[in-house]
C-alpha cells in the first residue's frame, strides 16, 4: 500500500456477509472520514481486491463460498505491491481465530461484540501505523541501494569491542575476501600464534558478527580502534583512523570513521583510501623531488635542515652542510646540448648517492634527503653528528675523486670537476638561510681559487663579498663619471723598429680606492655583463683616438681592441663596430679587433659566422694569447685570421728556456705558413727582442719596448722621424 496523498480520503473495503454488520461498519468509518466498499463473501473481496485498490480491508472471519482466512490468504498470494492491511472480525473469546488470522497474513484483528464507537479510530490507527511501516521499508530500500552503491564497509560495535553488526564494502574485483580462503589464513594465522587477519579487503559478515574486534583486526590497529571508541563515546564527537593492512604482499591504507549512535554504541565506516595515498605520495615526489634526478630536491633539503638544526641546538651537535657545483657545465651544455647535460646531471647524482657513505646520512636507518640538488649544477650534502671538520673535508675529497673520473654518455668521454663549499654549525650560523649562503660563498672562494677545490667558509668571505658588492656598484657608476681611461701599448715592427699599432687597455682610476688593477675589475666586469658597454666605450674612444693621431701626426696606425666573450657574443656587435668606425671616420683597415682562443673556439659555427660579418665590414682579426687554450688547426686554418699574439708564458723564460724557445718557433713557423702575421707580447729584454728576431717574428710588444701610455706619449713618438715610411700596408 502506497501512502495516502494528505488530502485524499481512504478506501476501506468491507467483507461480511451480514448488511446489518456491513451498515454499521460503513457509517462509522465515515464519520472518521473513509469511504467504503462492500463485499458480501470471500469471493467478492478478493475480486474487489483486485479491481479497486483499496488503502485497507475489513473482512469478516464466517462468509459463505469463501471464509475470511481463505480469502486473506489469497489477497496475500496474489498482491503484488505492498502488503495492504487487513483487519480480521473474530468470535469474542475465540483465540483460535486470532492465531489463524495472523498465519494466514492478517495485519490486526477486531473481536465481537465490536466496540462501534472506536472502530472507525481503530481502523486509522491501522491505516498510519501501515503508512509508517511502508515509509520506513521505502527508507531502508534507499538505504540500502546507497549502502551496495558505495565501497565502503559498515560495522556496528558495542562498548565492549564487539561487532553487532557488519555490512561489507563492494571491493572492486579481484579485492574480495572469499569465506573460505578467510578460514584458511585465520587457521593459519591462529596456528602460528597470530589471531589477526593479513588482508588488504573487508571481511565477511560472518566471520566479524558476534566477534571481539581483537579477533579480527591486528592487536595494534584493534587498541587503536578501541582507544578512538572510547573517546567517541565519551566526547559524542567523530573521530577517525589511519591503518594499513596487507594483502599477498600488497599494503592497503583504510580510514575508519566511527561516531556514536548510543550510550555505548559506535558506527563505524571503513574506506579504502590506498588510492588517494598513492596520489599524496605522488604530489609528495612532485613537491619534493628533483623531477630530472629523482634526489630530494631544494625545498625537501631545506625541511631535512631545518630538523637537523631543531636536533643539534637540542643534542648540542655540530653539522655540515656541504655546497657543490660542477665547474664548466655550461660549456657541457654549449657544445654537447642539452639532453647531454641532463644525462650528465642524472650520472652525477647516482654518482654522488654511491660516493656517500652511510655514515654520512642524517638519520641511520631511514629514507633522508642528506643529498638534494638545488638547482642546475647545484648539489648540498648534509653531514650530521660532525666531530672533526676533517671528516666534511674527507667527504669533499670523495666527492671531488668521484667527479675527476670520466663519465661515458652517448658515446662521449666526458670529464668534469667540481668546487665545494663547506659552512659548519654552530660555528658558522645558526640558521638554515646562513648556512646554506656561507656554503654557497665558500663554493664560489673555491672556484676562484682554480676550481677542482673543497674550501671553508670563513668571515672574511663575507667581507671579500661586500668588497666585491661595492666594487660592483662602483664599476657601474665608472663609465658614467668618467673614471675609466685608456691606456695604448706600442705594437713595434721587429724589422724597422717603427710603431706599427698600439693595443688599447682600459684602466680604472677609483675615486677613493686610486687606480684598480684590470686583473680586479675586468673578471667582475666579465661576471656582471658590464663588460659589453665598457668594450664598447673602449671600442670607440679607441677609434676616435686613432683617427686623431692620423690627423695629427699624417700618420696611419693600427689600433688593436680587445673582445670579451660577451662582446663577441652579442648580436649587435657587428653594429657597434660600424657604428664606431662611422662616427670616429677610422677606416676599416686600421681597426684590429682581438679574441682569445676560448672565445673562437666555445662554438665554433656561431664563431664562423660572426667572423664574416666582421671581414665584411673590412677590420682585422687576431688571436690573443695563442698556446694558453686548446684551437684546432682545421678551425684555426678556417678562421682566416690577420695575427697571432703569441702568449706572454712563452716569452718570459726566453731566451734559457729551450722548451719555450722550441714552442715559440713552432707558432712563429706555422703562422707564417698560414700566411699571418706574428706579434709577441711581453717582450722586456733585448736578448728576447734579438731571439724573435731571429726566428722571423714579425711585431713585439712588451715593457722593453714600451710601457702602456696616454695618447699624448703616443703622438709624441709617431712625430718623431722614422727610419722607414711606417705607413700600414
Amino acid at each position: 500500500m502506497a501512502s495516502l496523498p494528505p488530502n485524499k480520503r481512504g478506501v476501506v473495503l468491507v467483507a461480511d456477509d451480514d448488511p446489518v454488520m456491513r451498515l454499521l461498519m460503513l457509517e462509522m468509518l465515515g464519520q472518521v472520514g473513509l469511504d467504503g466498499i462492500e463485499a458480501e463473501d470471500g469471493v467478492q473481496a478478493v475480486t474487489y481486491f483486485q479491481s479497486m485498490a483499496p488503502d485497507l480491508i475489513l473482512m469478516d472471519v464466517e462468509m459463505p463460498n469463501m471464509d475470511g482466512f481463505s480469502a486473506c490468504r489469497e489477497i496475500r498470494r496474489i498482491e503484488t505491491g505492498a502488503a495492504v492491511p487487513i483487519i480480521m472480525v473474530t468470535g469474542g473469546d475465540d483465540i483460535e481465530a486470532v492465531t489463524n488470522a495472523y498465519e494466514v497474513g492478517a495485519t490486526d484483528f477486531v473481536s465481537k461484540p465490536i466496540n462501534w464507537p472506536i472502530l472507525g479510530h481503530r481502523v486509522l490507527y491501522v491505516l498510519r501505523a501501515s503508512d509508517a511501516i511502508v515509509r520506513l521499508r521505502m527508507a531502508d530500500a534507499q538505504n540500502r541501494a546507497v549502502l551496495a552503491a558505495i565501497p565502503d564497509t559498515f560495522f556496528r560495535l558495542n562498548g565492549d569491542g564487539f561487532y553487532l553488526d557488519y555490512e561489507p564494502g563492494h571491493e572492486r574485483p579481484g579485492r574480495e575476501w572469499p569465506m573460505q580462503d578467510y578460514q584458511g589464513v585465520k587457521r593459519s594465522r591462529a596456528a602460528h600464534g597470530r589471531a589477526a587477519i593479513d588482508t588488504g579487503a573487508s571481511f565477511p559478515a560472518e566471520a566479524c558478527i558476534g566477534k571481539h574486534i581483537t579477533e579480527v583486526l591486528p592487536r595494534e590497529i584493534a587498541d587503536r580502534l578501541l582507544e578512538q571508541m572510547q573517546a567517541v563515546l565519551a566526547t559524542q564527537q567523530i573521530r577517525s583512523v589511519d591503518y594499513e593492512l596487507s594483502r599477498f604482499g600488497v599494503i592497503h591504507h583504510f580510514e575508519a570513521r566511527l561516531v556514536a549512535t548510543g550510550p555505548s554504541e559506535v558506527l563505524g565506516l571503513v574506506r579504502d583510501i590506498s588510492e588517494r595515498k598513492r596520489t599524496e605520495e605522488q604530489i609528495r615526489r612532485l613537491a619534493y623531488c628533483d623531477s630530472l634526478t629523482g634526489i630530494p630536491n631544494r625545498q625537501a633539503f631545506l625541511e631535512t635542515l631545518e630538523r637537523e638544526l631543531h636536533r643539534s641546538k637540542l643534542g648540542n651537535k655540530k653539522f655540515a652542510v656541504l655546497f657543490m657545483d660542477l665547474d664548466a657545465f655550461k660549456r657541457i651544455n654549449d657544445t654537447l646540448g642539452h639532453n647531454v647535460g641532463d644525462v650528465l646531471l642524472k650520472v652525477v647524482s647516482e654518482r654522488l648517492r654511491e660516493t656517500i657513505r652511510p655514515t654520512d646520512l642524517v638519520s641511520r636507518g631511514e629514507q633522508t634527503t642528506n643529498l638534494a640538488r638545488l638547482g642546475g649544477d647545484e648539489f648540498t650534502i648534509l653531514i650530521p653528528d660532525l666531530d672533526r671538520v676533517d671528516h666534511a673535508l674527507n667527504v669533499a675529497d670523495r666527492v671531488k675523486d668521484a667527479m675527476r673520473r670520466p663519465f661515458l654518455i652517448e658515446g662521449n668521454e666526458i670529464f668534469v670537476t667540481a668546487s665545494i663549499g663547506i659552512s659548519l654549525f654552530p660555528e658558522d650560523g645558526d640558521d638554515c638561510d646562513s648556512l646554506l649562503k656561507f656554503a654557497d660563498t665558500a663554493m664560489y672562494h673555491a672556484k676562484n681559487c682554480g676550481k677542482n677545490n673543497a674550501k671553508l667558509y670563513s668571515s672574511s668571505l663575507t667581507m671579500q663579498i661586500m668588497s666585491h658588492v661595492k666594487l660592483e656598484v662602483g664599476l657601474r657608476r665608472a663609465l658614467k663619471n668618467q673614471e675609466l681611461y685608456l691606456l695604448y701599448q706600442p705594437q713595434i715592427d721587429v724589422r724597422s723598429g717603427d710603431i706599427v699599432g698600439v693595443e688599447a687597455l682600459v684602466r680604472w682610476r677609483h675615486p677613493e680606492r686610486g687606480l684598480i688593477s684590470p686583473n680586479e675589475f675586468i673578471p667582475l666586469a666579465e661576471d656582471t655583463g658590464l663588460i659589453v658597454p665598457i668594450g664598447e666605450w673602449v671600442l670607440r674612444t679607441a677609434c676616435q683616438q686613432a683617427r686623431a693621431w692620423q690627423k695629427s701626426a699624417g700618420r696611419s696606425i693600427r689600433m688593436a681592441v680587445n673582445l670579451s666573450a660577451k662582446q663577441f657574443k652579442d648580436e649587435n656587435l657587428s653594429q657597434i663596430v660600424v657604428s664606431a668606425l662611422h662616427d670616429s671616420g677610422l677606416e676599416a683597415r686600421l681597426l684590429e679587433l682581438e679574441l682569445t682562443e676560448g672565445t673562437l673556439m666555445d662554438d665554433a659555427r656561431a664563431t664562423m659566422a660572426t667572423m664574416e660579418q666582421l671581414r665584411a665590414i673590412g677590420v682585422q682579426l687576431s688571436i690573443d694569447d695563442f698556446g694558453t687554450g686548446y684551437s684546432s688547426m682545421n678551425y684555426l686554418k678556417r678562421f682566416d685570421v690577420r695575427a697571432l699574439k703569441i702568449d706572454r708564458s712563452f716569452i718570459s723564460g726566453l731566451p734559457q728556456d729551450a722548451e719555450n724557445a722550441a714552442i715559440t718557433r713552432a707558432i712563429i713557423a706555422m703562422a707564417h705558413g698560414l700566411r699571418m702575421v706574428v706579434v709577441a707580447e711581453g717582450v722586456e729584454t733585448d736578448a728576447q727582442l734579438a731571439l724573435l728576431q731571429e726566428y722571423g717574428c714579425d711585431m713585439v710588444q712588451g715593457f722593453y719596448l714600451g710601457h702602456p701610455a696616454p695618447h699624448e706619449s703616443i703622438a709624441e713618438r709617431l712625430l718623431q722621424p722614422c727610419a722607414d715610411a711606417a705607413e700600414v700596408k
